[in-house]
């Protein structure tokens, strides 16, 4: 006679073994029904669960990425590479890749170098610019600091000519101002008036010699 305890337990345990199939065959046929990866396909080969490509080729451009790296490096050599690396960087090591390969396909003779030397040169002339651009903004400072000064400078000045005329213009007489506005505006005006004006000794003798013979000389002329 069976004991039904015994009958209990060998029930639960045929129902845990039946869950545990029905969970492996659930997986085995998510894993059948799941396409193979980009690599896989291009390589025509069945895709496994620890297929080292899959995690970066598994998109549709995944596709062209690793035909561009297949027809450069070589998928072997790729795997390899990335067996090297740990997984943390492995991404960077395919994107890397990727971009050197597409790069080499689009120019065979420079590849990515050509791109890198370009953007070098790019730089060397912006830095240029730049130091063109800082010298004159430290030439337009010092500009502006030079003007400030000087109007700094110029405002603490005093006016010298503005107090000094009234004085000026108190204490002489008018004829020293129509003469000195004469000298002022004409230099040889003293020079030509002592030329032209006669001496009082000169005139003197002048007068008392020349009177009686001009006055003999009008005398007939007279009824």
């Amino acid at each position: 006679m069976t004991n039904p305890a015994q009958e209990n337990v060998n029930e639960g345990t045929s129902s845990r073994a039946n869950k545990q199939k029905g969970k492996v065959s659930k997986r085995v046929r998510s894993r059948a029904s799941s396409p193979p990866c980009a690599a896989c396909k291009k390589m025509r080969k069945k895709c496994s669960s620890d297929c080292i490509f899959a995690p970066y080729f598994g998109s549709s451009q995944g596709s062209a990425r690793f035909e561009a790296v297949h027809k450069v490096f070589g998928a072997n050599n790729l795997s390899k590479l990335l067996l090297e690396v740990e997984v943390a960087h492995r991404n960077e090591v395919i994107n890397s890749m990727c971009y050197e390969a597409q790069a080499r396909l689009a120019n065979p003779v420079h590849g990515c170098v050509s791109t890198i030397s370009a953007l070098q040169q790019q730089v060397a002339m912006l830095q240029g610019e730049l130091v063109v651009v800082q010298n004159q903004l430290i030439n337009t400072k010092n500009l502006y600091e030079s003007l400030l000064q000087r109007t700094y400078q110029y405002q603490q000045q005093p006016n010298i000519n503005v107090v000094m005329q009234p004085t000026q213009s108190n204490n002489l007489t008018p004829s020293t101002n129509s003469l000195m506005n004469r000298s002022f505006f004409n230099p040889g005006f003293d020079n030509l008036a002592m030329q032209t004006t006669p001496s009082t000794n000169n005139m003197e003798p002048r007068q008392f010699c020349g009177l009686p013979h001009f006055n003999n000389d009008i005398t007939h002329l007279f009824p």
